[in-house]
């Protein structure tokens, strides 16, 4: 039995919160918020059109930026797993380790502003000015594309920590090192929709939304499966190492 507090099940739970938090996403903003968060509003419509759609989909969009709010639990737990895998080859000196680990907090307070500021502007529509909505609403959409640093950090030092791994047994395979790289180039690239309204690189542009959010929601299902992966592994491992020192200590008997 291991003595280091090593709890595959609990790792597996909180991994599997990734799956979780894929899915509810999309949801809230396709279903629940009929489209709203899907199909993205040009940066350039008036004021006015803001309201409107408010007015249209009030109670949809409150309930989908309270899940917005709180699925921000199942990105921790899921962050978390990942972050404890890796954290087995750093040792001694876990910088990479904590770097990670301060990206995440910082990323859990984005998400939860993004439903914050859309869920404030779902909160008065028509009563408050057009303009005092449409900045909300602006802010939320800020939240989702022009906050990307930060895990942009996490999959870097993760992609470092991955491509340092040297061990017989690595925790993650090396090509999902650079598919971190790859992923958080396009967490960079939608910051691009502060310069422009319309167009591919706009709030409801291609490759500004469609490209990095699909980039994003398949790195989170990628990590999801490596990560229970890795855990499994661990746990093999683990149980395995007891067996062959049973059986070794066997044949120093029988000799």
């Amino acid at each position: 039995m291991r003595t280091d507090g090593f709890h595959p099940q609990i790792l597996k739970v909180c991994a599997y919160t990734g799956f979780a938090f894929a899915f509810l996403w999309p949801f809230a903003a396709n279903v629940v918020a009929h489209g709203q968060y899907i199909l993205p509003p040009s940066a350039a419509d008036p004021a006015t059109k803001v309201v409107s759609e408010y007015l249209a989909h009030t109670t949809g969009i409150r309930i989908a930026t309270v899940i917005f709010i709180f699925s921000s639990i199942l990105y921790t737990t899921w962050s978390a797993s990942i972050i404890q895998m890796a954290r087995l080859r750093e040792r001694q000196w876990p910088i990479l380790f904590n770097i990670m680990l301060i990206s995440v907090a910082c990323e859990v307070v984005v998400v939860m502003f993004i439903g914050f500021f859309f869920g404030a502007a779902s909160w008065r529509p028509g009563e408050t000015s057009p303009e005092v909505t449409q900045a909300l609403n602006d802010l939320g959409w800020l939240g989702v594309l022009f906050t990307g640093a930060p895990f942009a950090l996490f999959q870097i030092a993760l992609a470092v920590s991955i491509l340092m791994d040297h061990s017989p047994r690595p925790v993650f395979p090396r090509w999902s090192g650079y598919f971190n790289l790859f992923s958080s180039f396009f967490m960079c690239e939608a910051s691009l929709l502060l310069f422009f309204k319309t167009g591919p690189f706009s709030q409801n542009g291609v490759l500004v939304f469609y490209v990095p959010m699909i980039v994003f929601f398949t790195w989170i299902i990628v990590f999801t499966v490596l990560t229970v992966r890795a855990i499994n592994g661990e746990a093999a491992a683990a149980d395995v190492a007891p067996g062959a020192l049973e059986h070794l200590g066997a044949g120093v008997a029988a000799r």
